[in-house]
């Protein structure tokens, strides 16, 4: 081994650097450098330091090149290494560090400190000095350390509960209730309701702690009963009810349109009215008329810009499992016509089906809904004036069954029958569905020498005739009378212009199908009508049993007395069954 490292003095990968004579001591100039702080320089400066001492031929210089390059390799791995370790840190320092919880802020008490609930507790927690307390709002959502420290604001939930309002009180906060008035909670205000202007009833979003309202959010059901924009309707379209067309103009639009008149001679205006009468004859287009001539009246006559806000209710739509939910929705529905009052609107309450929520008390459910629900509508109605506030019309195909305290004088004052169309009438709404500028059969148009008004004349006179003859084969209904006579409900009898529709649609599909199918022109033809009508009347032939007998001639408009049975024509009958 001595004798291998004597063969071997020297290992140039030790020592790479030529030889080179020595020098004696250090250069002259080097004095003062090593009299200065070396601590202050790193290793490359230091080598850069010494290296221009040297003169550019000095050997010297190679070797400090050499070691320059080294120390250079040497400080990159250690950055390197460096970088490596400050990501392994920062990664195990999230890993074990505990996770920050999420509170809502309630209040700000004093500076630098929040009142945060957090799981349903309260904490009073320092806040972050790096946080501007300012930006801070009540109700937002706020980040806390494990000391419960709040170090980051997280804005506002963007989900959470719905309550509805049910009462507001003096010092801002709200008191709400879930659906049914259950489990009422006293709420605070967020920051951006604390200058919103509340009111009973409405929805409003809270957190997910149920401690603060955090915005108004629209209720579905409101706008179910609002038709933004009632249809045109003037009293032309309204066919075969003159008498009750006229009524209702009498009671509505009179007191509106000469209110001076009414002051001098002091005569109240009605508060409301009641249509009622057959189904199917123009009850609820009596009320959409209604709204759209009076709000077109008074803009007439007052040269005020009055709109109408129709709120159409269907009656069934009222009713609600929970205690008290009825009630309120009742109340919401004058408070909302109310408020639209004051904003300038003419608010129209109509109300369909209307014995099915203002049925007599003793004919309530079990649950006694109705003995609550009708003496909060009363209750209601007595606190309209006039209306000049807003109209309540109700309408119901069985004005029998609903409570004498909702039909009596000073609240629903007018009661209007909506009978069934007379044969000038029902002559009347055939020309508003049948008009001459529908495709009409050409060879009837040869016929009336291509006068169209008098092909629809002469096409409407001759389903009249078969709609109202008195023959034995136009019998629909057989009563039987208590004194054994027999008495006969025509098809005449039971007309309705929901009927005369369903025929001139019945009648436009037949040639539409025959236009599709021949290349040749076509229209509607006297023969079409004529088919309609049977069908219609014959999948109309369904009555109910005997045992409720009395309340379909109610709803078939024919007095009752002394009727022991009633059922359709057995021929009729049998052709149904046919065609079935």
């Amino acid at each position: 081994m001595a004798r291998k490292n004597k063969s071997h003095p020297a290992d140039e990968s030790v020592h790479p650097l030529p030889s080179h004579p020595p020098e004696q001591g250090p250069h002259p100039s080097l004095e003062p450098i090593l009299d200065e702080n070396l601590d202050t320089l790193s290793a490359l400066q230091l080598v850069d330091l010494l290296t221009q001492f040297y003169p550019l031929d000095s050997p010297r210089r190679i070797e400090l090149g050499y070691l320059r390059r080294r120390i250079e390799e040497l400080e990159v791995l250690n950055d390197q290494a460096r970088q490596a370790v400050e990501k392994l840190d920062a990664a195990v320092t999230k890993l074990t560090s505990p996770a920050n919880r999420v509170g809502t802020l309630l209040n700000l008490p004093k500076p630098d400190t929040a009142l945060i609930v957090n799981g349903g507790t309260e904490f009073y927690c320092s806040i972050d000095p790096r946080l501007a307390q300012s930006k801070l709002l009540v109700g937002t959502r706020v980040l806390l350390n494990e000391a419960y420290v709040v170090i980051g604001d997280l804005g506002f939930e963007t989900g959470g509960p719905v309550a509805k309002i049910q009462d507001l009180l003096p010092d801002g906060r709200l008191r709400v209730g879930q659906e049914g008035g259950l489990a009422n909670t006293l709420v605070l205000r967020s920051a951006g309701l604390g200058k919103e202007k509340l009111k009973p009833g409405l929805e409003v979003r809270l957190d997910s702690s149920q401690r603060v309202a955090l915005e108004v959010v629209a209720g579905a059901q409101a706008r179910d009963h609002l038709l933004e924009q009632v249809p045109e309707l003037p009293w032309e379209k309204v066919g075969g009810q003159d008498e009750a067309r006229q009524a209702v103009r009498d009671a509505v639009e009179l007191p509106l349109l000469h209110a001076d008149l009414f002051k001098s001679y002091q005569h109240t205006s009605p508060k409301g009215i009641l249509l009622y009468g057959p189904p199917g004859c123009g009850k609820t287009l009596l009320g959409k008329a209604t709204a759209y001539n009076l709000t077109r009246q008074l803009r007439e006559r007052t040269g005020v810009d009055h709109r109408e806000y129709f709120m159409h209710v269907k009656g069934p739509e009222i009713l609600n499992m929970w205690v008290g939910e009825s009630e309120r929705q009742v109340r919401e529905l004058f408070a909302r016509a109310r408020e639209k009052a004051k904003e300038g609107f003419l608010p129209f309450i109509f109300i369909d089906e209307a014995e099915s929520i203002l049925g007599t008390r003793r004919a309530g459910r079990t649950s006694g809904i109705l003995n609550t629900l009708v003496p909060m509508f009363c209750a209601e109605m007595d606190g309209i004036e006039s209306l000049q506030q807003m109209v309540i019309i109700l309408a119901s195909n069985r004005a029998d069954m609903i409570d004498p305290a909702i039909l009596r004088p000073g609240r629903i004052d007018r009661k209007i029958k909506v009978s069934r169309p007379t044969r000038q009438g029902s002559e009347e709404i055939y020309r508003i569905y049948l008009t001459p500028n529908l495709p009409l059969d050409p060879e009837l148009l040869r016929e009336q020498g291509d006068d169209r008004q008098k092909a629809v004349d002469a096409i409407i006179a001759k389903v009249i005739d078969a709609q109202f003859s008195r023959r034995e084969d136009n019998r629909f209904l057989e009563v039987t009378l208590r004194s054994g006579r027999h008495e006969y409900l025509h098809r005449g009898d039971l007309v309705s212009g929901a009927i005369i529709a369903g025929i001139v649609e019945r009648a436009k599909e037949t040639a539409i199908k025959r236009a599709i199918a021949s290349p040749e022109p076509t229209g509607l033809s006297i023969g079409d009508f004529i088919a309609a009508l049977d069908v219609e009347y014959k999948q109309n032939d369904i009555f109910p049993p005997n045992d409720i007998t009395e309340d379909w001639l109610k709803l078939v408009d024919y007095d009752p007395e002394n009727v022991v049975k009633l059922s359709p024509v057995k021929p009729r009958r049998t052709e149904a069954s046919a065609i079935i």
